[in-house]
């Protein structure tokens, strides 16, 4: 392999151990032998590393971290908003299976939409950043609330409830039945519930360092065939979260 290669390969070899701040690091040692090579080359090629600012050794045990050259780039890539790494990916996911494209956030009993994105479908209905949907009738507001548990999801309704169109939960009760099936089968879709005809998918993902959890959403004319969406949609929609998780440290949350 190159000297590019070998570098890449010990890079990838902190997420394969798990180092993040309060782990010891990785040791000579360990780096040889997940590498395989000889000693002697390692040894350069990490003294290389830590000499542009890939990697850096603890003083004390000797052991490497990435280094500043790293930290620095990343930590100003990750800065910014989810929602804004989020935008341009989204996008593109819009463009490429005609769909509306959303990205929403949780608000008490209401999903704000943040960021929306034209498909190639015609469509008249359309819900413009700024929006607020109630949360439990709809895929981005269920997948957000499926995160609570159910007396989190009870409190909230707790002084009040207004049910939305027949297709919708009609009760607390039914909210809750809802989610728990969210909560099993990682995504939510909604059918003919802010406005019929219409129908939506939506899984959730979120960024643990900065707190930030926001829901991933594509809507669609309804299909009268269960499972009332097409199954290459929910995979693109998936796959897209999946790809946002590697790419930017977000995570998936777990329902």
């Amino acid at each position: 392999m190159t000297t590019l290669e070998n570098a890449a390969s010990v890079l990838k070899l902190f997420r394969r151990f798990g180092v993040t701040q309060g782990h010891p690091g990785l040791t000579f040692t360990e780096i040889v032998d997940a590498l395989r090579l000889p000693k002697s080359t390692v040894s350069r090629l990490l003294s290389v590393m830590e000499s542009e600012g890939l990697l850096e050794r603890d003083s004390d045990s000797r052991c490497f971290h990435p280094g500043a050259l790293l930290l620095s780039i990343s930590g100003s890539y990750l800065a910014a908003p989810l929602v804004d790494r989020v935008t341009p990916v989204m996008l593109k996911l819009a463009e490429r299976t005609g769909c509306m494209g959303y990205i929403s956030v949780l608000s008490g009993r209401e999903s704000v939409i943040l960021r929306m994105f034209h498909g190639g479908q015609f469509t008249q209905v359309m819900t413009p950043p700024g929006s607020r949907i109630p949360a439990a009738s709809s895929s981005g507001g269920r997948i957000l609330l499926a995160q609570l548990s159910d007396e989190e999801v009870r409190e909230r309704y707790s002084d009040e409830w207004h049910p939305g169109t027949p297709s919708s939960p009609q009760s607390c009760d039914d909210l809750c039945v809802r989610l728990a099936e969210v909560r099993k089968k990682g995504f939510s879709l909604a059918c003919n519930e802010t406005v019929f005809g219409i129908s939506s998918l939506a899984v959730s993902i979120s960024n643990q360092q900065f707190g930030d959890s926001m829901a991933l959403c594509l809507s669609f004319l309804s299909q009268s065939e269960p499972p009332g969406y097409p199954q290459a949609l929910l995979e693109a929609l998936q796959t897209t979260a999946a790809d946002l998780m590697a790419k930017y440290g977000a995570e998936r949350n777990e329902l």
